[in-house]
């Protein structure tokens, strides 16, 4: 006889009632950082993630205070328009609100990753 599961014992779904599904993330080149006298950002790379929820950018200020970064949010439905700055070795995304002002930037970008964050996200603008 097996025994019949209890409420204690069945898993708990603590996710959010909207699941955010697939997640897509970038990050700076630490080369790139390193070739342009960023020491902040090789030592902490600037973090650029998706979701269909929204964008995540994670910014640390300075190297010697690695707790005062900016962790800054844009709701997908608040996003107005991705741009895609291509460069000769690293790339560049630039994220605007609705609004227009203080658009989400991060430059250092490997190529490739740059060009599947872009079009994840433009894909899930238009669904």
């Amino acid at each position: 006889m097996g025994a019949e599961p209890t409420p204690m014992s069945q898993p708990s779904s603590s996710a959010p009632a909207q699941s955010a599904g697939k997640q897509i993330q970038v990050q700076s080149s630490r080369l790139w950082a390193m070739f342009k006298g960023r020491f902040t950002e090789f030592v902490f790379p600037n973090h650029l993630s998706a979701d269909q929820l929204g964008i995540t950018l994670v910014k640390v200020d300075f190297w010697l205070t690695p707790w005062t970064r900016q962790d800054e949010h844009l709701p997908m439905s608040h996003l107005a328009e991705v741009a895609h700055e291509r460069g000769l070795i690293w790339d560049s995304i630039s994220i605007e609100s609705s609004g227009g002002l203080n658009p989400l930037t991060v430059g250092g970008l490997p190529k490739s990753a740059a060009k599947r964050f872009v079009d994840q996200v433009r894909a899930w603008m238009n669904v």
